[in-house]
């Protein structure tokens, strides 16, 4: 039979192997699938066009690069400033330690 591919959400599909499927030994009519993948599809890399869509995208991923600036201070004992600044020329900003921001 394959793989198939089934759209869920935007941007994220489920891969299922149906060669690897087993049977549920209590109840035969259920079938439970072997492999199931969660595979996030591709983000073209251009301007958002929607200006609320890209405002969300913007908060989103602030939020996110923020957090990995965070973890990479805290994993790897590094000293981390990240500076951002908004289409509207809002500051955001992370520094690791007070140092970096004096």
């Amino acid at each position: 039979m394959g793989e198939y591919y089934c759209l869920c959400m935007i941007n994220v599909y489920f891969k299922i192997d149906y060669q690897n499927k087993k049977r549920n030994k209590r109840n035969t009519n259920t079938i439970e699938l072997g492999n199931i993948e969660m595979v996030r599809g591709k983000v073209e890399m251009k301007r958002i066009e929607n200006a609320t869509s890209r405002q969300v995208t913007f908060s989103k991923r602030r939020n996110g690069v923020m957090k990995k600036a965070y973890e990479l201070s805290v994993l790897c004992d590094a000293q981390v400033a990240l500076i951002i600044f908004s289409q509207k020329g809002r500051l955001f900003q992370f520094s690791s330690s007070r140092k970096l921001m004096n």
